[in-house]
C-alpha cells in the first residue's frame, strides 16, 4: 500500500501477476541487507531542512529520474541546496539544477564527511550497496522505502514523500495541485538555442523511441491532417526533436512535408536540457511516454501524451502537466492519427488568446 492519500496507483494488476511471496522475499531480503549491515539502526523517519544531504538515485532512466526526483521542488521554496549522487549517464540531466548543488557521477568522488543524512530514493539493492560500502556510519532516510510495486504515479509519489521526509506540512490537495516533474537549467543552455528557434509560433514533436511499442510512427499522417487546418499557425512551424533513434523518422517527416508547412529536425543534434528549452518556447508538445515527454512537462508549455495500452495516462501524468494525454488499444501506434490532431487542436484553441469584444 500506498502510505500517502491522493497517489493514483494500480495495486490490482500487480498483484494479479506477482505472488504475494515474491513481494515478501524481495522485502525480507532488503531488510536482511540493511540489518546485516549495521543499518537499521540509523534510519529516521525525517530529515532536517537544516542537515547536509546527499540524496542517492540508482536507476538509470531519464523519464524515472525526473519524475522521482521532482519532489525536490518543494524544497526549492525553502531556499534548500541538497547535493546529488546518480550514475553518470543523469549527471548531465541535473547538472544546472537549482535545488541539487553538487552532482555527482561516482561514489568515489564524494567526501562522506561534508554529509550529515543520507537521502535514499528507494530501498533497491544498487542504492543499499552505495549506501554500506561509501556511506556506512551515515544516518538516512527512504523516499519510497521498501516500495515493490504496483504502477503508481511517481511524480505525486515524489511530491508526498518528500513532503513527508522534510516534514514540510503540505496537504494532499497542495500537492496535487502543484506536483509535477521538475528541471532547471542555465542562461548559457538558454542562450545555446536561441538561434534554432523559429520566428514563429511553432509545435514540437518527439520521434524516435528505445522502446518500439513507446515509438509513434504515424506523424507524417498528423502533419498531413493538421495542414487542412490553415487557421493553425503553429501548425504550418514544427520542430522534431529527440535523440538519434529519432532521426529516420524525423527525415521522412522533412522529405514528405506538405506544402507550406516547414519541419525542421533537431534530432541527435540537443541534450535534453536544450530540448527543453526549444519546447518551453513552442505553443505545444506532442510526443509518445518517453523521457522527452517528461522532461517536456518540466516547462509552462502545455503537450499531448501518447500511452500504449499498458501505461494509464493518470500514472504518469498529473494537473499541472497541462496534458491532454492518449492511450492507445496497443502500442503508441494504435492511437489514429486523427485523434491526435483533435487533442492538438483542442490545446492550441484553449491557448490561444481571446478575441477581444467589438466596441459598441
Amino acid at each position: 500500500m500506498i502510505p500517502y492519500p491522493g497517489v493514483p496507483y494500480e495495486p490490482e494488476p500487480f498483484l494479479r501477476s506477482t505472488s504475494r511471496i515474491k513481494i515478501a522475499k524481495k522485502y525480507l531480503h532488503k531488510q536482511f541487507l540493511l540489518k546485516a549491515h549495521g543499518q537499521l539502526r540509523l534510519e529516521q523517519a525525517h530529515l532536517d531542512p537544516s542537515q547536509r544531504v546527499l540524496w542517492v538515485y540508482a536507476k538509470r532512466n531519464f523519464g524515472d529520474a525526473t519524475m522521482d526526483m521532482a519532489g525536490r521542488a518543494l524544497l526549492k521554496a525553502l531556499g534548500m541546496r541538497i547535493d546529488l549522487l546518480a550514475l553518470p549517464s543523469l549527471v548531465p540531466l541535473f547538472s544546472e539544477d537549482d535545488v541539487f548543488g553538487k552532482v555527482y557521477g561516482d561514489p568515489d568522488e564524494v567526501d562522506a564527511s561534508r554529509y550529515d543524512a543520507i537521502l535514499l530514493s528507494e530501498y533497491n539493492l544498487p542504492s543499499i550497496r552505495i549506501k554500506t560500502r561509501h556511506f556506512a556510519k551515515l544516518p538516512f532516510a527512504g523516499l519510497f522505502r521498501y516500495f515493490n510495486g504496483p504502477d503508481r504515479n511517481q511524480t505525486r509519489f515524489s511530491f508526498a514523500s518528500v513532503n513527508d521526509v522534510f516534514s514540510l506540512g503540505h496537504d494532499a490537495d497542495t500537492l496535487a495541485e502543484i506536483s509535477k516533474p521538475y528541471l532547471a537549467s542555465k542562461p548559457a543552455t538558454r542562450e545555446s538555442v536561441r538561434g534554432l528557434l523559429p520566428a514563429r509560433p511553432f509545435i514540437a514533436i518527439a520521434a524516435g523511441g528505445v522502446d518500439p511499442d513507446r515509438t509513434y510512427n504515424r506523424w507524417p499522417e498528423v502533419v498531413e491532417l493538421l495542414n487542412k487546418y490553415d487557421n493553425v499557425g503553429a501548425a504550418k512551424e514544427i520542430v522534431v526533436l529527440g535523440s538519434d533513434n529519432g532521426t529516420q523518422i524525423a527525415e521522412q517527416l522533412c522529405a514528405s512535408a506538405p506544402a507550406g508547412v516547414r519541419i525542421r529536425s533537431l534530432t541527435g543534434k540537443l541534450a535534453f536540457l536544450q530540448a527543453r528549452e526549444i519546447v518551453a518556447h513552442a505553443e505545444l508538445f506532442v510526443g509518445a511516454d518517453g523521457g522527452l515527454m517528461h522532461v517536456a512537462h518540466t516547462t509552462q508549455t502545455p503537450s499531448v501524451s501518447l500511452f500504449r495500452q499498458q501505461e494509464p495516462p493518470a500514472l504518469r501524468l498529473t494537473e499541472a502537466c497541462r496534458s491532454i494525454g492518449l492511450q492507445g488499444s496497443g502500442n503508441v501506434d494504435t492511437i489514429p492519427p486523427a485523434q491526435v490532431v483533435g487533442a492538438v487542436l483542442r490545446q492550441l484553441a484553449a491557448r490561444a488568446p481571446a478575441t477581444a469584444p467589438a466596441a459598441a
